[in-house]
C-alpha cells in the first residue's frame, strides 16, 4: 500500500530475527572512521542532551543558532534545556542559511546546519564562520539515510535519524569527529541512562497490516495527515527519552542500507517523471541526491500548493507540507520571509523503499493530472 511511514519488507523482518547486535555493530554504517558514536532514541532528544553538556561547561545556558526553515516541534527538547535559540534567515530559493546575514548573529555556543530532505548543504561557510568564533559546529542529518560526500565533513557532530528513513519505531545516531570525542563523556551524564523502550508490537501490526493491504484497499481506511495545506500539527509534550528497544534494535541490525538507498532514488525518479509536464510543481533540488528522504516539490504560489495537496488528498494519497515553523520566525516577516515563502510552497511525496515505482507514479500522475 502507499504510504508516508516506512514499511518493512519480508526480508527484513526474517534478518530481524536474529538477537540484536551490539550498539557498535549496529551504528557501524553511520559512524565514520575515528568518529566516538552512540545510539540513542531521537535527534530532538539528542541535540537537547548535546546543549545540556556544553550549558554545564560553560556555566550558562548555551547560544544555539539554526536555520529558520525548521521544524517546531522538534525543537521543543532543545527549548527546554534553557538554551537561547537564533533563528537564521534562509533563502527562499532552497531554504540554506543566508550566511551574509549569520555573522552579525553571532557568536554562538552550537552552529546548527540542517540537511534538508537529505540534500546536502554547503558547510564552507558554516566552517569559517565556527573558526571566528570557536564553539561546536552540529550537523542535522535526520533526513539523510547514510553518510555520503557533503555529510559529516568537518563538523564536530553529525545527528542522524534511521527511525525517520527506515521502519523503526526508534532509533538515531549522533557521531563525533575525531576533534570532538571528548564530549563524548558529557554528552552521556547530560542524557542520563534512559529507561529501556518497550518492543512497540502495536506500531509493528500497524506496519504489517500497511505492508500487507493491497493498494487498491487505501481509500477505504482512515486517512492520515492534516486535512488542509495551511495547517500545522498541534503543539504535543515531548516523551522523556528512552533507550531503543530490543525491537527497535533487532530492526536496524536486518536493515539493508545501499538497497533502500537504491529504492528510493529509482521511486524519486518514477515520480519525477510521472509529475515533469505539471506547470505548478518543480522539483526543489536540481538533483534526486544518494537517498531523498521525500521527494520535495515546489509550487508556483501558497494557492496552487494548497490546490495541488486538496487534490492528493482527496484521491487519498499520502501527502506533507513540512515544517511547522517556530513562532518567533513567522513573526518575524523582516528576516524569516525565506522560510514562510517555503512552508506555503512546498509539497513533500513518499519515496521509501517500500514502495513500487509503477503504482507509485500511476496514482500521482492520475491524482494531479
Amino acid at each position: 500500500m502507499i504510504t508516508q511511514a516506512p514499511l518493512p519488507d519480508r526480508a527484513m523482518l526474517e534478518r530481524a530475527r536474529l538477537p540484536a547486535f551490539t550498539n557498535s555493530s549496529l551504528i557501524r554504517p553511520w559512524r565514520r572512521p575515528g568518529d566516538e558514536a552512540r545510539l540513542i532514541d531521537r535527534t530532538a532528544n539528542g541535540l537537547a542532551a548535546l546543549a545540556l553538556a556544553v550549558g554545564i561547561r560553560l556555566g550558562r545556558p548555551p547560544r544555539v543558532a539554526l536555520p529558520g526553515w525548521i521544524c517546531s516541534q522538534a525543537l521543543e527538547p532543545l527549548r527546554q534545556t534553557g538554551a537561547g535559540l537564533t533563528y537564521l534567515p534562509v533563502s527562499p530559493r532552497d531554504g540554506s542559511i543566508d550566511w551574509s546575514q549569520a555573522e552579525a548573529a553571532g557568536p554562538f555556543d552550537l552552529l546548527i546546519v540542517v540537511h534538508t530532505f537529505g540534500q546536502p548543504v554547503d558547510l564552507e561557510p558554516a566552517r569559517r564562520l565556527r573558526a571566528r568564533h570557536g564553539g561546536l559546529l552540529v550537523e542535522d542529518a535526520a533526513h539523510v539515510l547514510a553518510p555520503v560526500p557533503g555529510i559529516a565533513d568537518g563538523s564536530d557532530a553529525t545527528f542522524y535519524s534511521p527511525h525517520k528513513l527506515l521502519p523503526l519505531p526508534e532509533g538515531a545516531v549522533l557521531s563525533l569527529a575525531p576533534g570532538a570525542t571528548g564530549w563524548a563523556v558529557a554528552f552521556d551524564r547530560a542524557l542520563g541512562q534512559p529507561a529501556l523502550a518497550p518492543d512497540n508490537r502495536d506500531w509493528l501490526n500497524r506496519r504489517l497490516f500497511e505492508a500487507n493491504t493491497p493498494d487498491f484497499l487505501r481509500p477505504l481506511l482512515p486517512q492520515r495527515g492534516l486535512p488542509r495545506f495551511e495547517l500545522d500539527p498541534p503543539m504535543v509534550e515531548p516523551a522523556e527519552p528512552v533507550a531503543p528497544s530490543d525491537l527497535a534494535r533487532r530492526l536496524l541490525g536486518a536493515v539493508d542500507v545501499a538497497a533502500e538507498a537504491r529504492r528510493r532514488r529509482e521511486n524519486a525518479e518514477a515520480l519525477l517523471k510521472a509529475l515533469a509536464r505539471l506547470p505548478d510543481l518543480k522539483p526543489l533540488f536540481p538533483g534526486i541526491g544518494a537517498a531523498p528522504y521525500r521527494l520535495a516539490l515546489r509550487a508556483l504560489s501558497p494557492k496552487a500548493a494548497a490546490e495541488r495537496y486538496a487534490a492528493l488528498r482527496r484521491a487519498k494519497l499520502p501527502v506533507e507540507s513540512w515544517p511547522d515553523l517556530p513562532p518567533r520566525v513567522v513573526a518575524d516577516p523582516a528576516q524569516a520571509a525565506g522560510a514562510v515563502l517555503l512552508r506555503h510552497t512546498v509539497l513533500l511525496l513518499p519515496v521509501h523503499g517500500a514502495l513500487d515505482p509503477d503504482d507509485l507514479a500511476r496514482a500521482y500522475r492520475q491524482a494531479l493530472s
